[in-house]
Parts: structure tokens; sequence; C-alpha cells
């Protein structure tokens, strides 16, 4: 005869209990391997994006240190120093970027922004500026014609489309004759 009571469900319940807690332990240390190989790739894109900008800057500096040539053997000669002196300061933030890890960087650039906060400020506005043209440029034409004249009502569904029906008014004929 078999025996449902509570001798036999004990055992039975203890090891219910411990697979689920086995099953969350896996789950848990399955979503803290999965956090950690997406923080690691998340940082490894940014390094490579943060080279990126180290060799575009390191090619400007380059191209303004061959303006500066050119100015130099002409008639703009104080021109010319000043934009060496451009050049050579983007080559070595280049250089300084290139060499340092990104929480050093976001470091050098919060004690910028705290020692000069209004040259700090005006360097993120033109940053911002430089970004929202950049993405108007490249961002996709959204079919809309940019003619005069042309309307967006040809392209709304029937159901969508601008009502151009004029709305009833509760005045009566009477008062409307009253208030002229």
């Amino acid at each position: 005869m078999i025996n449902h009571g509570d001798n036999a469900s004990g055992p039975a319940t203890a090891d219910l209990k411990q697979k689920v807690s086995d099953d969350i332990r896996s789950v848990s240390d399955f979503a803290s391997r999965e956090a950690t190989s997406a923080s690691d790739k998340a940082k490894e894109a940014a390094t490579d994006q943060k080279n990126v900008l180290a060799e575009k800057l390191g090619g400007v500096a380059q191209a303004l240190e061959k303006v500066a040539t050119e100015l130099d053997s002409g008639d703009n000669r104080d021109i010319g120093k000043l934009t060496r002196n451009l050049g050579t300061n983007l080559r070595s933030a280049s250089e300084s970027i290139q060499d340092r890890s990104l929480s050093e960087i976001a470091g050098m650039a919060e004690d910028f922004g705290r020692k000069q906060p209004l040259a700090f400020l005006g360097i993120a506005a033109i940053a911002g500026l430089a970004a929202s043209r950049f993405l108007t440029s490249s961002a996709p034409n959204s079919g809309v014609s940019g003619g005069r004249g042309n309307t967006v009502n040809s392209q709304l569904s029937p159901s969508r489309a601008p009502s151009t029906s004029v709305a009833p008014t509760s005045l009566t004929a009477t008062e409307d004759r009253a208030h002229d």
C-alpha cells in the first residue's frame, strides 16, 4: 500500500525546493555572464570609435599643418602661424586621446569643464550643432516634396486627411441678425 501522508511529501518538497533554487542560481549566473559580455562589447565598440575619432583628428591636424605651410609661403604668415598652432594642438589632442582609456578622457573633460566652463559650454554647443547638422544631412528623405505649393494631403489616407468642412454654428438666423 502506498502512503501519501506527510512522510512522503517531505523529501519531495525538499527536492523541489533544491531544484528551483538551482534553476534560479543558474539563470542568475547566465544573466550575469551575458550582462558582462554585453558591457565588454559596448566598451570595445566605444574604444574603437574613440580610436577612429583620434585618427580623424590626426588627419585634420595634418591638413591644417599643410595649409599653414602654404600660408607661410604667401602673404598670410600670421594666419599661417595660427593655423600651425591649431594643427599642432589638434595633433597633440589626437595622440592624447589615442593613448588614454575612456574613463581618463571623461575625467579630462570633467576637469576642463570645471576650469573653463564657458569654453566647455561653447565646445559643447558647437559639437551639438555639428551633430545635428550631420544627422539632418544623413537622414533619409521623408517622401514629402520640398517644392512650393505642394501639400501632404495627397499622401494621407482619406480617413487621416484633414477635414475641410465647416462646423455648424449654434446661432439661429434671428440671433445672427441681432448681432449685425
